[in-house]
Formats: structure tokens, sequence, C-alpha cells
């Protein structure tokens, strides 16, 4: 048998030899592992950005099915003692309930100059601090209200406060005319889909600035002094409105926004659910102040949601809120797997031309190859010769196709960021290539080419070395 390092270099020697060869038995090759690259990056990159930042699949809304009878709600009622049957379940690692504002309310702000004016009622909800304990606003997203947080009320005068300054920082304090005392500013959270949806519309047609980081944010612009609001309870932009709150009933308070993040109600404010039941219970009675519009459920497998649902309806008779992050995932995968069907089926006419080029050049070489056979070549010798010309062509292959599709992934990338407007979510890159992509890419390129080269290779071996020497 022929000593390896000979081996391995009559089979570099030989792909090399015939470039027009190697050429046209690798640039199917190239296509198809560039096509099974990019579009596989490109579904793991949306998909990140999707499943990950916006509909993430291990969380999940447990809401009451909507019911009425004769104009009355009859949805299933979600309390305290729903939520502790489902925190029971094995399956849940957490469950977080959320309370919406149940009446009118409306904001006004100045932002840049510019005097904003929105609607809060309807767009507004509560979530216990615990649930964003881990980020880093945690320390300002309390429920100041709380005695155990207030302490006892400093008396003030809202006409000399901002003389005086008995509240302490106008950044965080002011003094409540109603009750003329000092309060904690009610802290606020958005959602990130809340200021993409800014950035990409408002802003841009209104002159405002972009907000991007949210840190550098606040850093360019004073801190958190700088994002302050109020908060007409009972108040309303929305003519019309067919809930009536007496003007001797409202009340204003004063917000600050303290962060963005996901957890946050997708559009409109999120506060601490402390405030939301006294101002539900306020307007609407202690029933509001006791009834939950969802759960935030956390799963510690994004699988086990079809039989957590399941018990969900047959137990409570609640049901989780439309994924759009399953039907997101469904799309994908769809997607995805239709353009990776097409790469390998792009490979697999590239095998087979390599079979057919590798079979023409099996007969044009049958002498050379007989010779080989002659001065003590055994088959395996042969087979394995064609085979290293055929693995070489994949793994030269696999490289030019990997580095096609990172090139193409950059092109898009950089014709986004030049071309394209900011919209909801723009991601800075639409491709995500961790290492077992390229892998993968490089191992089918080898392994096609050798499936290719195989049956040739067996030609090659079985040809017998006298006949061969005797043809031309």
């Amino acid at each position: 048998m022929m000593p390896a390092g000979k081996l391995a270099r009559m089979v570099v020697r030989n792909a090399l030899r015939s470039p027009r060869h190697f050429a046209l038995s690798g640039f199917g090759i190239v296509v198809g592992i560039a096509a099974f690259v990019f579009f596989l990056g490109l579904s793991i990159g949306v998909k990140e950005v999707i499943l990950g930042d916006l509909f993430p699949l291990e969380r999940v809304e447990v809401v009451a099915p909507r019911a009425s009878f004769l104009g009355r709600d009859m949805r299933q009622r979600i309390d305290d003692a729903v939520v502790e049957k489902i925190l029971g379940r094995p399956e849940v690692s957490s469950a977080v309930p959320r309370m919406s504002m149940g009446f009118p309310a409306a904001g006004q702000a100045q932002f840049e100059g510019h005097a904003l004016g929105f609607e809060v009622g309807g767009f507004a909800d509560g979530i216990s601090p615990e649930f964003v304990a881990d980020e880093e606003f945690a320390e300002l997203f309390q429920d100041w209200e709380d005695p155990a947080l207030r302490g006892d009320p400093t008396r003030c005068d809202p006409s000399t406060e901002a003389a005086t300054g008995v509240c302490g920082d106008p950044a965080r304090y002011y003094c409540d005319q109603r009750d003329r005392t000092c309060h904690h500013r009610v802290p606020v959270l958005v959602g990130p889909t809340l200021i993409e949806l800014y950035n990409g519309q408002f802003a841009r047609s209104h002159g405002l600035p972009v907000i991007g980081q949210f840190e550098q944010f606040l850093a360019t612009r004073g801190g958190i002094g700088k994002l302050r609001f109020r908060i007409g309870l009972g108040d309303t932009m929305v003519a019309g409105s067919n809930v009536k709150i007496p003007r001797g009933k409202q009340r204003w308070v004063d917000g600050m926004l303290v962060g963005i993040s996901p957890k946050a109600i997708p559009i409109g404010m999120t506060v601490p659910i402390g405030y939301m039941k006294r101002w539900n219970r306020e307007f609407l009675g202690e029933e509001a102040a006791s009834a939950y519009s969802s759960v935030v459920v956390s799963l510690s497998d994004k699988d086990q949601a079809a039989p957590f649902a399941a018990w969900l309806e047959r137990e409570l008779g609640l049901k989780l809120a439309d994924s759009m992050g399953e039907r997101f995932a469904t799309a994908i995968f769809i997607i995805t797997s239709l353009f990776v069907l097409i790469s390998f089926v792009i490979v697999i006419i590239s095998a087979i031309n390599i079979a057919h080029n590798f079979f023409m050049q099996v007969s044009e070489r049958r002498r050379e190859l007989g010779l080989i056979r002659a001065l003590g070549a055994t088959r395996v010798d042969v087979r394995l010769l064609v085979l290293g010309e055929a693995a070489i062509i994949g793994v030269i292959g696999g490289l030019l196709g990997i580095a096609l599709a990172l090139g193409a992934a950059w092109a898009v990338d950089a014709a986004s960021a030049a071309w394209l407007p900011a919209f909801p979510f723009k991601p800075e890159s639409y491709f995500a290539f961790p290492f077992w992509i390229p892998a993968s890419g490089l191992a089918f390129s080898i392994v096609f080419c050798v499936l290719g080269g195989f049956l040739p290779a067996r030609a090659a071996a079985a040809m017998a070395p006298a006949r061969a020497l005797a043809e031309r």
C-alpha cells in the first residue's frame, strides 16, 4: 500500500493540474454551500430578533376568554388565587400578574421644547417590581406610595416648592396640589416596541431626536430629571368617551421615565402594580383593584407551552394569548426549510456533475492509473486517490462558498444601513453565524463531493492494469 504522505502529495498534484476540470466540478458546490450558509445564517439572525427580543417562546401570557351575556362581561376572573394555582404547575418557573388601567387618563409632557399630549387610559398597566428586579433601573422602579417606603408625608406648598425645595430633588419628588404633601414621582417603564415606533415614525416627522441607548440618552440630556411628565387621572383626550369621571374626582400625578424594558407593555406605559391597584380602586371600586388583566408566565421549557395551555383551558377556563412568536417561528421554519432544500438540490446536482467529470477523468487517465497499478499501487490506493481529489474539491469549494455567503451577508447589512430608513426593531445585522453553520457547510461540501467521486473511484480501482496499459 502506498505511503500516506506520498499519496497525499499525488492527490494534491492531480487535483490542481487541471484548473478547468477543478472549476467545472466545484462551481455548483460553491453556489450550493453559499446558499446553504447564507439562508441558514439569515434565518438564525432573524429568529434571534423576532423570537429573542420581540416574542420569546418561553414567555407566555395567560388571559381570560372574552364572554358576555346581555352586555355584561362574564369572562373568567383572574385573581391571586388563580395566580397561585398557575405557580403550582411544575412547568412554570414564574408567574407575574399584570393589571390594566380601567379608567380614562391623559398625559402631558415637554420634550426637546415640544409640548406632547398622549392618552394613557387603555395604554397603561402595572407589574410587580420583582418582575424587573434584575434590570439596572430596579432601584427606581418601586411603589413609592407604599407606607413602608414613603414614611410620614412631608407638608409642602405647590406655589413655593420651586423656591423652597421642601420635597428635595425635583427630578424625583414633587408637591401634590391636592393633598399638599411631597410625593415621589411615579416610576414609568416603556417597551422597546414603543421606542422603535417613536424612532421610526414620530421622531423623523416631528424633527425630534432618536432615542438610542437609554443610558447615553439620559446622560446627554441631564439625567432622569429631564424625562418628567404629568398624568391626569380621570382625564381623557378622546372626544365622546363613554366613561365619564366627574371633574372633581380627577387629579394629577407626576411621573418619570426610568427605563426601557421588553417586560413593559408594548404600546403604552407600565408602572409598579401598587399604583395601579390604588388608582383602579379609587376610580372603579374594589373589584377592579383585585382582578388582573393577564398573567405573564415563564416556562422552564418552551416545548411545554402546549400541555400548559391544555391544563389552563381544562382546569381554569383560561387560555394563552395569541402567540405571534409561534406564528413567526413556524413561518421562519418553513421558509428556512425551503431555502435549505433548494441549497441541497444544488449541491446534489453538483455531486452528480462531479461524478460525471470524474468518470471522464478516469477514462482519460486510464493509462496513468494502469501504470500506477503496475508499479505496485493497490485498488485501495487508486480509490483513495480519486476520492482524495474529490475531497479537495469539497474543501476548497466549501471554503469559497462560506466566504461568498459571509461576503453577501456583509453586503446586505451594509446596503440596509446605507439605504433603508429606520423601522421598528431594525437590526444592525440580519445574520447570525454560530460556529456550527460554516462547519456544517464545509462538512456537507466534503461529504457530497466524496459521494460524487465514489462511483468513479470504484470504477478506477476495478480497472485491470494490463488492459489499461494496452489501450490507446
